[in-house]
């Protein structure tokens, strides 16, 4: 999970107090380099794998002292998180991040930190492309280490998947796939080939995207059609709801395939066998034709012509 945050600590430092100085000044403000002669919490997000302040081009760090001796320390940070996804569900699942702060260098003997009343706010006009934010919920509690407990804030973040768009690049088009092979079912019996070409061209557009090189018309790549759909997701040894819709297209193509050769297997049958049956009876006719002289020729015409 890659997020921007305005990061916010806020504290009182008495020795900082200056309102019997200066009676008329509100705050006294000050860029990045005079917080390393500030003491501070040295609050920092402990789940993630890069935190970055942002430059542009200086750090945008805010450093403000009240007369009273607050001290109001706020970031524009960017941070990467890791964030455990369950895909089973995948693509009309939920996924739930956090992030979780905690004082680094003072336990709760030294430092004792909590939210806000309004701990968390979020941009109005935010969206992201493939995920809604459904749910924003924080929480408090002390965690326990070899040296002490530490109090940890954590926020958590519930992701609604948008999946409008797997509806149109998987779920329509396999599903048109699908109803291709049944069309066959419409055709008849002794046009086999054609109900072979309707089921076989099914199965490989199903299956199988071809991608050519337009300059030397060779294959580029051979992927399965949702393969571009599952590359950005990472791999999991679990059965996804997408892999089982797949599954299923793929079951009932190969079941029309079944029944196109049953089909074919009991037509030839029959005719086989509407054949051998025609030629039985012919010969006992053909038989008792030859009794009678006159038919005698005939009948001997007849037979080797059977035969």
């Amino acid at each position: 999970m890659l997020i921007c945050i305005r990061f916010s600590a806020i504290w009182n430092d008495p020795r900082l107090a200056f309102s019997h100085l200066d009676s008329e000044r509100k705050n006294l403000s000050f860029d990045d380099s005079f917080e390393h002669f500030l003491w501070g919490p040295n609050i920092c997000v402990v789940n993630t794998k890069t935190s970055v302040i942002h430059k542009s081009p200086k750090p945008n760090v805010l450093l403000m002292v009240m007369p009273n001796g607050t001290v109001w320390l706020n970031y524009r940070v960017k941070v990467q998180s890791p964030c455990e996804m369950n895909l089973q569900r995948f693509p009309i699942d939920k996924q739930l991040c956090s992030l979780v702060f905690e004082s680094y260098s003072y336990n709760t003997a030294m430092v004792k930190i909590d939210w806000m009343p309004t701990a968390v706010t979020m941009l109005p006009d935010i969206e992201i492309p493939d995920f809604e934010i459904i749910r924003v919920q924080t929480f408090k509690h002390a965690e326990e280490y070899k040296a002490g407990q530490w109090y940890r804030l954590t926020i958590e973040i519930e992701f609604k998947r948008k999946y409008l768009y797997y509806i149109l690049q998987c779920y329509f088009p396999t599903y048109i796939s699908v109803f291709f092979s049944w069309i066959s079912f419409c055709i008849d019996t002794r046009a086999l080939p054609a109900r072979i070409i309707l089921g076989v061209n099914s199965l490989m557009s199903l299956t199988y995207q071809v991608w050519f090189d337009t300059l030397i018309f060779s294959v580029e790549y051979l992927y399965f059609q949702f393969g571009n759909i599952i590359s950005s997701l990472p791999p999991v040894s679990y059965v996804k709801a997408i892999d089982l819709w797949m599954i299923s297209c793929l079951i009932f193509i190969f079941a029309t395939l079944l029944e196109l050769a049953f089909v074919a297997y009991q037509d030839k049958r029959l005719i086989l066998k509407t054949n051998q049956s025609g030629n039985t009876a012919l010969q006992v006719v053909m038989a008792f034709m030859k009794s009678f002289d006159v038919f005698k020729d005939y009948a001997v015409r007849a037979m080797e012509d059977v035969n």
